[in-house]
Order: C-alpha cells, then structure tokens, then sequence
C-alpha cells in the first residue's frame, strides 16, 4: 500500500515541529509521498523538499488556505503545486493574509485581556518564532500564562469560531481562491469536510466552485463519516484524498504519514499529483 499524508504543518504556521522534522517523521513512518500545507504560507516547502530528498520521500507543495462562503461561513482549502511551479499570484494573496493575521492576532489579544485573560503580544510572536502568528498561538501563550491548563481548553473557552475572543478573518471566496489555486497550475481539495456544520452543503459548494479533491480519509473520522465522504466524492466527481492535519499540538495526535487510504485511491491521487506542470 502506498501511504500518502497530503495535510501537514510545521513551525512556518501553527505546528510545533520544523519542516524536517515533519518529512523525517513521515519517511520513518511509511510514507511515499507527503505535501507540507502550513496556513497561508508556502515558506517551509523548500526545506521539506530538501528534506525529503535526503530521506527518500517526494515532497509536494502545499498550502492551507482560509475562503469564505456566504452561507457556510469559513471554509478551508488546500492547494498542491508541482516543483518549480512559478506561484507569484499565489504568493502575493497569501502575503496579504499573512499580514491580516498579524492584525487579526493583535485584535484577538485585546479581546482577551477585556475578557480577564491579558497576554504580552511579544508572548505570542515568541510562541511563533517567526511564523505567521495564528490562534493556536495564542492558545499556547494563554496556557504559558495560567489562564488555562490546555490548548484545548483556550478553544473551548475563547477562540472557537464562535468564542468570546473570536476575530473574523477577511478572506477570498470560495470560487475566487479555488481559481488561483487552478491558474498557478494547482489542485485543489476541501479539508476536512467533517469538521464543518454542514459537510454535505460545503462539499457540494466546493465541487460547485470547480474543485478537485476531497479530504475524505482525515484523522479520526469514523467509518461511516469516511463511507458518507467517499458517496459524496463519486456524486460529485471529486477525488478522494488524505491527511493527518498533523500540527503537534496535542498529545496522542495522530503523527504524520499514518492515515491508512485504499490502494486503488492512493495510487490515482499520487499519479495524479506526480503529473502536476510547474
């Protein structure tokens, strides 16, 4: 069986581990083919390719982007990209994102401090070292300073979607990012479909916006979530793909390159991704 392990972030986002770290990981457990996806940033790529030569595993560029849909709220989207592949379009709209989480980041941290839960911003940015500075962040920060005993519970307490310290992102739609994705020469695919209020209604609004893909072997998902994924998938002409989600969060995450895909899938979707033109 060919492994592949298609959603994966390092410290160039919001995981904890470097990118080597993550391609070695992946390598020691069994996987072929692997694409680093941090949020909004294509920065760890080279490294993860690099490494991936040294380790004997191919490496496709990745990225996990934030849209917007009017009736689903947010959504995200992940992009795959051959080497070489010239991205300057892709590259722009995400450095615009980079620096509206910067924004959004500061404005999150007010809110918690109006909320009895004050941070040092420069708590954060050192968290990240460097990184585009996200929520989960802000969540170890929150941990750092005693004001919860989890990353998790910083979730459940303040910065869910609907939380008391929540700041709304300003994103691309659906349509329009699922376009730059395919004009750079990309495919596409919706992550974690499982994850959203309603996965049937965000599936078919991405298939309707002309994706390619869908996350169906994800995580945890139990066998009738991926049954459901894999009915959807052939209604709507989408393509199954897979992913940890890895980010070394949590204890007893599941660790890069150990989502298990059927043969006949895995061996489509890498084909699929070795023919992609830079």
């Amino acid at each position: 069986m060919a492994r592949l392990d298609l959603h994966l972030h390092s410290t160039c986002s919001d995981g904890t581990k470097p990118p080597e770290w993550v391609v070695r990981q992946a390598a020691a457990n069994g996987a072929e083919l692997i694409a680093l996806t941090d949020h909004d940033t294509l920065a760890g790529v080279e490294d993860a390719q690099s490494a991936g030569q040294r380790c004997g595993i191919e490496v496709v560029g990745g990225v996990e982007i934030g849209v917007h849909d009017p009736d689903l709220g947010e959504l995200h989207v992940l992009g795959y990209f051959a080497p070489g592949a010239a991205l300057d379009e892709l590259e722009q709209q995400l450095r615009a994102y980079q620096d509206e989480r910067e924004t959004r980041a500061r404005r999150t941290v007010e809110r918690l401090s109006q909320l009895g839960a004050p941070l040092d911003y420069e708590t954060v940015t050192r968290i990240a070292d460097g990184a585009s500075v996200g929520r989960p962040h802000i969540a170890r920060a929150l941990v750092e300073a005693g004001h919860v005993e989890s990353v998790q519970e910083a979730f459940d307490r303040f910065l869910r979607n609907d939380g008391p310290a929540f700041v709304p992102r300003t994103l691309l739609s659906l349509s329009d990012s699922v376009d730059m994705i395919h004009r750079n020469g990309g495919f596409s695919s919706l992550a974690h479909p499982t994850r959203y209020g309603d996965p049937l209604a965000a599936t078919a609004a991405f298939a309707a916006a002309g994706g390619n893909g869908l996350e169906i072997y994800y995580r945890n998902d139990s066998p009738d979530e991926i049954a459901n994924g894999e009915q959807q998938a052939q209604r709507l002409g989408l393509i199954p793909t897979v992913g940890s989600d890895f980010h070394g969060l949590h204890p007893g995450e599941l660790q890069p390159g150990t989502i298990p895909m059927p043969d006949h899938q895995s061996a489509r979707l890498m084909q699929l991704l070795k023919d992609l033109s830079p």
